[in-house]
Parts: structure tokens; C-alpha cells; sequence
């Protein structure tokens, strides 16, 4: 079911693309608008192709998260990450006298995006490979190991520890976990 919060996560899905290039761009007009000085032109040269790239990078590792490319959707952690750097990155475009500010809030604010989207991402694809294991555990316990009447088990519906007391282990023969392999030469 969605909701009307899912159209801000999915909204900031497709942003977050284009702003690698809008806000490096939004920083030229800004400088243009608001003006600044020559060293501040040559600043700008340097930070608008180190903007672009960090937030390439961020966006590309969210976007690398299964739930994140399954759903179209990036997590609230995401949206208030990209609420704060993008933010920044507008408020530095200003050039008035607060820029340092907004400067050091980008830097530090795309710092820990980074990280944070990279322990996301790597705990999320820890968790659909449990499942995607989950799964083929499942699917490879004979019919008569399974319950009577119990389907085999979709991904992330519990673990192939939780099995019922009627299916005692009388041997190794019996055991799902353990294969024998009977090889017969002529």
C-alpha cells in the first residue's frame, strides 16, 4: 500500500541523479548572480568537479541497494541525508557571508553520507543474501522433510533453524543439512 510519504522517498529516488548535475551547475549561476571574486571563480573551479563526483558517488551507492532499485524508493535516512548535503550545497551558492558555513556543513555532511550509505548498503545486501539463502535451504529439504501441508518458504519468512518437534532427527539420513553422496563402479 502506498502512502503520500512514499512520493517524497520516491521523488528523492529520481533527484538525487539529477542533482549531481544541477547543484554543481546551481553553483556557476550562483557565483554569476550573487557575485564573488576572481580566487572565488578559481575556488569554484576546483569545488564544482569535487561536488559532482561526491555526489555521484553517494547516489550511485544508494542506488546500488537492492531494496533501494526493487522498491524505486531510498530509505528516511537517505532523505534527510540528501535534505542536509543538498541543502548545503544550495546555501553555499548564495556566496554570502554564511558560505564557510554552508562549506564546512557540506563537507562533513557528505563525509558521513558516504559512510552511512555504505554501511547501508552493506548491511542490505547482507540481508537479501540471507534470504536468498534462506530460500534455496528451503527449497532443497526433500518433500518429506518439510511439515505436512507447510509450502516451501518464501525469502525473509524465517529461518531453516525453526523446524517442528515432529520432525526429530533419527540419523544422518534425515538430517536436510547433511547430503550422502552413494557411488557405484562397475
Amino acid at each position: 500500500m502506498k502512502t503520500g510519504f512514499d512520493v517524497i522517498r520516491r521523488a528523492f529516488f529520481y533527484w538525487q541523479f539529477l542533482a549531481a548535475f544541477v547543484l554543481p551547475a546551481w553553483l556557476f549561476i550562483g557565483w554569476g548572480i550573487f557575485g564573488g571574486s576572481g580566487w572565488g571563480f578559481v575556488g569554484l573551479l576546483v569545488a564544482a568537479p569535487i561536488v559532482f563526483i561526491a555526489l555521484l558517488v553517494i547516489a550511485l551507492i544508494v542506488y546500488a541497494r537492492p531494496l533501494v532499485r526493487s522498491t524505486r524508493m531510498v530509505s528516511w535516512k537517505d532523505v534527510l541525508l540528501y535534505l542536509v548535503l543538498h541543502g548545503s550545497v544550495i546555501g553555499l551558492g548564495f556566496f554570502g557571508p554564511s558560505t564557510t558555513l554552508f562549506v564546512v556543513l557540506a563537507v562533513l555532511t557528505g563525509i558521513i553520507g558516504f559512510w552511512l550509505t555504505l554501511w547501508e548498503l552493506v548491511t542490505d545486501g547482507a540481508r537479501s543474501m540471507r534470504e536468498t539463502m534462506d530460500a534455496f535451504e528451503q527449497a532443497a529439504q526433500p518433500p518429506g522433510q518439510r511439515p505436512q501441508g507447510v509450502p516451501p518458504r518464501a525469502p525473509g519468512q524465517g529461518s531453516p533453524q525453526q523446524r517442528s518437534p515432529q520432525q526429530g532427527s533419527s540419523g544422518p539420513g534425515d538430517d536436510p543439512d547433511v547430503i550422502i553422496i552413494h557411488e557405484v563402479r562397475d
